[in-house]
């Protein structure tokens, strides 16, 4: 009697036992979900490219028409106004100046005053669209130290790798704040530049303001030798260094 109740309880145990390990496995469940992710992220890059992606999360929303332009511009401008590096400028002597090529009137300015090189109509035409560099660049200056300031906003439009600034972008900015400095030292624009000298230290990131700044200059017959540094819009972090020879 024990001996049968001991075998049958064995028996419905094995069975339980054996019924829960045979169970069957639903093998098609990562199959079918790798499968789904793979045709979505594929059917996703045919509309949109990784830059894509990374655009639209970390950088501004672009104007589609002319209000949200002004919109757009007026809240970079007012983003530029309230950097503490701006704030500064006044306090230690800095004056700001009002290049004629960035004004909206320049057409009315006679042309031999102005300056149209190619580097500086890419500045202040080409490249003057929302996610370039949508508003002027402001520039300050000392008279007394010869030193030039300029405040630019490169946009998500401007850049090589995402969130990066193409580094042809940035020697251009570069060229440009340097044509400045020449204007406002000799009081003249540039007959050309001779040489030019661009030192990459640290990636630059899109969507931000960068201070260009020039530390030293060098002035010998007709030749004005400049050497200019740029950082980034907390004026602390130094990203390029570069110099540079014009003719004037």
């Amino acid at each position: 009697m024990f001996r049968r109740s001991v075998g049958q309880l064995f028996k419905r145990t094995y069975t339980q036992t054996k019924f829960v390990t045979n169970a069957p496995r639903r093998r098609w469940i990562p199959y079918t979900v790798f499968g789904v992710s793979f045709f979505s992220g594929w059917l996703l890059t045919q509309h949109m490219t990784y830059t894509d992606l990374v655009a639209y999360w970390r950088y501004d929303k672009l104007p589609s028409d002319s209000e949200e332009v002004n919109k757009y511009k007026l809240n970079l401008t007012n983003r530029l106004m309230n950097l503490d590096v701006v704030k500064g400028l006044e306090a230690k002597g800095y004056h700001e100046v009002f290049p004629v090529q960035y004004k909206e009137n320049s057409s009315s300015v006679a042309n031999s005053n102005k300056d149209t090189t190619e580097g500086k109509k890419l500045i202040s035409d080409t490249l003057s669209v929302p996610g370039a560099i949508a508003i002027p660049p402001k520039f300050y200056y000392d008279p007394k130290t010869k030193e030039t300031i300029g405040i630019y906003h490169l946009g998500m439009k401007l850049t090589g790798y995402p969130f990066l600034i193409h580094g042809g972008i940035l020697a251009t900015v570069i060229e440009d704040q340097m044509r400045e400095s020449v204007k406002l030292i000799k009081n003249k624009v540039p007959k050309g530049i001779k040489d030019i000298t661009v030192s990459y230290k640290l990636p630059t990131l899109a969507n931000q303001f960068v201070v260009v700044r020039t530390t030293k200059v060098e002035e010998f017959g007709n030749n004005i030798k400049l050497s200019i540094e740029m950082l980034d819009q907390t004026g602390e972090r130094k990203l390029v260094s570069a110099r540079g020879t014009f003719s004037t």
